[in-house]
């Protein structure tokens, strides 16, 4: 939310370092992957975690891409570890493996 007596470029850095701080201090990012694509900004926000040494598991409910093998990007993928969770029940027992 844009503060009054912020610009436009004020109001953009603020939200980026609150989301990168808020990468910085979590311990592990859930990595929602349904649709077509993945967000542009997810990425780089998984990118950033797993450079910090973060857990990173992905979330997968649908079969959607773009990749002709019918997996998703692979370094998207390797981010965490080849491990896309189906549903809650895998993606609970992932985040209980921590």
């Amino acid at each position: 939310m844009r503060d009054e007596n912020e610009n436009k470029l004020e109001t953009n850095k603020r939200i980026f370092n609150t989301d990168l701080n808020g990468i910085r201090e979590c311990d592990i990012l859930i990595f929602f992957l349904d649709g077509r694509v993945p967000d542009e900004g997810a990425c780089v926000e998984l990118g950033i975690a797993y450079a910090l040494g973060k857990k990173c598991i992905g979330y997968k409910t649908d079969d959607r891409n773009l990749d002709f093998t019918g997996d998703d990007n692979l370094f998207i993928e390797g981010c965490m570890d080849f491990k896309v969770m189906p549903n809650k029940e895998e993606l609970k027992k992932a985040l209980m493996e921590n």
